[in-house]
């Protein structure tokens, strides 16, 4: 895999990270706590480096409703011990959602945008939301908290600041539209990072930051650069820039999942999230046999009967790399659509290097090699709602 960032816009131009090399750097200049010894220089992405800040960042999501949580007084507890059957059937929270989901596109017409926007908050006053919220009893409850609606249907929590009182204001405010929510950073949990984001016009293929990688008391340790060579931040997981290699990778391996991402990317497409998953639904021992197979089954001359050696270890050391935006044009809409690349494990093929050492040479020939092993793609899924998860 070569340096993309020598030439981005003629090789990929939505490129994420270089391949590492070797560097004559001391890392003490930037981490006084850093070992000496070998260190890895990669070049980073504006893509790459929003992926590995540490920083928080803010999205927005639709304001669906609360959870109201009451505080059970001693009587009540006592009450309950006494009939088993209230226990279970009492509820320590209630859920109230608002009915309203009228979403405004912004319109060219200042005038008309706000005249649509008035009647938007007039309707406001038919959501039955806001009673339910008044009616309840702020020194019986205990906690409140915000629930979000995602795209794609999902809900979560909205942790929510001030008194009782400040919170079921905001809430009255704000519940049926979108609200600023603050995440602790893109790489939300192991293998999935949030998009969302990441600045429409924020990416240029020409600028380049400097990751570099080396140990710091026994353990690795990686600290980004700017482009001037100053200390742009140090990575709180350094074994999170295997997933960014893995990435890279793909997109060099699959063109169908590089014009996705670049679509993302260069403001053809809104990018949702990015899911790094190795728990999936597809089971190629019983699903119809992937196309690559049938390539190498052909390049090989290998008998169509053996395809039932082929299948079961398909099954095994998968990874899907998940990509999830919203489509846009004449009419945007927020329905997710997905592009999943499936690659596997060539370790996974080891049964077929005596069995069938023609159709396993020829996939290790089409395999890459990444810091995290060899890989080959298995499989590409589009559309609406595809997924890996």
């Amino acid at each position: 895999m070569e340096s993309p960032a020598a030439e981005p816009h003629a090789t990929h131009p939505a490129w994420v990270i270089s391949e590492g090399k070797a560097a004559r750097v001391e890392p003490g200049a930037f981490d006084p706590e850093a070992e000496r010894g070998a260190v890895k220089e990669y070049r980073l992405s504006d893509i790459g480096r929003y992926l590995l800040h540490p920083g928080p960042i803010e999205i927005r999501k639709r304001l669906a409703g609360c959870e109201v949580y009451r505080t059970r007084g001693r009587l009540r507890r006592w009450m309950q011990r006494l009939d088993w059957r209230k226990t279970r059937r009492s509820r320590a929270s209630e859920i109230i959602l608002s009915g309203q989901k009228l979403k405004l596109p912004p319109l060219r017409d200042a005038a008309l945008d706000a005249h649509m926007r008035r009647i938007a908050d007039e309707l406001r006053g038919f959501d039955s939301f806001g009673r339910r919220l008044g009616r309840i009893e702020l020194r019986e409850v205990s906690q409140l908290a915000g629930i979000c609606e995602d795209i794609g249907g999902g809900y979560s929590y909205l942790k929510l600041q001030g008194s009782p009182e400040d919170k079921v204001r905001y809430l009255t405010a704000h519940a049926g539209r979108e609200v600023r929510v603050t995440i602790h950073r893109a790489h939300v949990n192991e293998g999935l990072f949030e998009l969302r984001a990441f600045p429409p016009s924020g990416f240029d293929p020409v600028r380049a930051f400097r990751l570099l990688t080396y140990r710091r008391d026994g353990e690795p340790a990686a600290c980004v650069l700017t482009p001037a060579g100053n200390l742009d931040f140090r990575l709180l997981d350094p074994a999170a820039v295997k997933y960014l290699g893995l990435l890279e990778s793909t997109l060099a391996a699959c063109a169908t999942f590089r014009r996705t991402f670049e679509a993302c990317f260069r403001g053809a497409a809104r990018p949702v999230r990015l899911f790094f998953n190795r728990q999936l639904e597809v089971d190629y021992s019983k699903a119809g046999f992937p196309e690559i197979y049938r390539s190498v089954f052909r390049a090989a001359e290998a008998a169509a009967g053996h395809r039932n050696l082929v299948k079961p270890v398909l099954n095994y050391l998968q990874t899907a790399v998940s990509l999830t935006y919203l489509p846009t044009g004449d009419a945007e809409t927020d329905r997710p659509a997905s592009h999943v690349c499936i690659l596997h494990d060539l370790r996974a093929l080891e049964p077929l290097r005596k069995s069938l050492p023609a159709v396993y040479a020829e996939v290790s020939r089409r395999a890459f090699s990444t810091e995290a092993g060899r890989f080959y793609v298995l499989d590409s899924i589009t559309g609406e709602g595809a997924h890996a998860d």
